[in-house]
């Protein structure tokens, strides 16, 4: 089987574990024999070269442009230019559909990609699937095609020229939309149509049915790890040991929480600031972080600089060490999460970890028996870690059933082999992206998944 794997970022360039759990799955499908290629941007992300997950075998066509990390020209320049581009990128787009003609298109993360690649698979008679992590639909797409976020449907609508122009300038476009339709690349907002979704969690899909985008077959696979990565063998001695180890890890910024971890700590008695001490393994968006240089600033303030250390740019693969040295994970994100992996990565290594259940967080929370406390709620998570810090069989106790959670739930080759069905199942089927028509495949026609109650 050909499939065709497209993605916004792919190892070593990468932000979190939708661009982690993409490299895996093309590794997985190339393990068991399909032919595999992957389209991607041409961006990189700072600070991931050195020591990052390597590419693998795959071939790893970097082509596509990443309009988020570029700095916005001149408005009428930019759409242009951008036309121009994303056209481009369309017509190559199209060449090697109809060149190597994948038998599946797996659509990852496209979040400031062009969206006009996303009609051409079913102009080629290809099925295509998406496989969804978090909002990039609903914020850059919409429920049809709406919120194209790259001014590629303002463009040939002419209203970026100047108003006295626009007459003139009407007919030219007209004249060069005609031919661009006729190659199948959409220039007006189009229904996306793909013939099977794949949510990573059953909020997320809500999520999307709330937002208006739903479509005749979809299913929920959740996110996987590969447990023999991270699991660990806990002593209850281990935990007993020495100061609480607190971890925070992943992206760096407010709505991850970690002014709330911050605030909690501040907010210990001090006869138990002695017993805790906090470790964050942090990955930074692009640019300046005035949000990482306040924190910095409050830890001052409060008296923290002993509790709290920073560990810098923490490479994925060295992540199973760190977890084995840590007593409990903290998400305090506020974030619409898809099903957050450093939370099941934590939990197969024996950490305890502790939530606000935002988004699918809850389906883990839920799966595990995890403590949950209120979204930017510093005193409720501060009691918690006082409860922790003096209750270490407890703590042990959770970290136990989070292991076990991990290994019902939340296995890579639960998720690896469920996903892989699925494409086998949509392979070849020549459809158009009618979609009235469109069913899932055998092995995904049960009822929706749910981990309550």
């Amino acid at each position: 089987m050909k499939i065709l794997i497209v993605s916004n970022l792919y190892p070593p360039h990468y932000v979190g574990g939708y661009e982690l759990r993409c490299a895996q799955v093309v590794e997985y499908l190339r393990a068991a024999g399909h032919d595999v290629r992957v389209v991607t941007s041409f961006s990189k992300t700072p600070g991931t070269d050195a020591g990052a997950a390597p590419e693998g075998t795959a071939p790893v066509e970097r082509w596509l442009r990443y309009h988020t990390f570029d700095p916005l020209p001149p408005q009428r320049r930019y759409n242009l230019a951008m036309a121009r581009e994303q056209l481009r990128e369309a017509r190559r787009f199209n060449r090697l559909l109809g060149d190597w003609r994948p038998d599946v298109v797996n659509w990852w993360n496209l979040e400031g990609l062009t969206k006009a690649i996303l009609p051409l698979p079913a102009a080629h008679g290809i099925p295509d699937v998406h496989w969804v992590e978090d909002t990039w639909l609903i914020g850059e797409y919409g429920a049809n095609g709406e919120k194209e976020s790259l001014h590629w449907f303002d463009f040939w609508r002419g209203t970026w020229a100047p108003r006295a122009l626009r007459p003139a300038l009407a007919a030219g476009l007209a004249l060069w939309e005609r031919r661009v339709r006729r190659e199948g690349i959409a220039t007006r907002p189009f229904p996306n149509r793909p013939r099977h979704v794949c949510f990573v969690s059953e909020f997320m899909r809500s999520e999307h049915e709330r937002a208006g985008l739903t479509w005749p077959s979809s299913s929920v696979i959740h996110g996987g790890i590969a447990t023999e990565r991270f699991h660990v063998r806990r002593d209850p001695a281990e935990f007993t040991d020495g100061a609480l180890r607190l971890l925070y890890a992943g992206y760096v910024e407010p709505k991850r929480g970690l002014h709330t971890i911050v605030a909690a700590l501040g907010l210990l008695p001090p006869q138990l600031r002695g017993r805790v001490e906090l470790s964050v393994a942090q990955t930074d968006p692009p640019g300046p972080n005035s949000y990482l240089t306040e924190i910095k600033a409050k830890i001052e303030r409060l008296g923290l600089a002993d509790t709290v250390r920073f560990l810098g740019k923490f490479p994925h693969e060295a992540m199973p060490g760190l977890y084995a040295s840590q007593h409990v994970l903290i998400s305090a994100t506020t974030r619409a999460e898809g099903l957050p992996m450093t939370m099941v990565e934590a939990l197969c290594a024996g950490c305890a970890v502790i939530t606000t259940g935002s988004g699918g967080a809850i389906e883990i929370a839920d799966a595990a028996g995890l403590p949950l406390f209120p979204k930017d709620d510093a005193a409720a998570l501060s009691g918690l870690i006082a409860r922790l810090a003096t209750d270490r069989q407890w703590a042990f106790e959770l970290g136990m059933r989070g292991q076990e959670a991990v290994r019902k739930h939340f296995t890579w080759a639960r998720m690896a082999a469920a996903l892989s069905a699925t494409l086998e199942g949509l392979a070849g089927q020549s459809d158009t992206r009618g979609g009235a028509r469109d069913t899932a495949p055998a092995h995904e026609r049960a009822p929706r998944p749910g981990l309550r109650g």
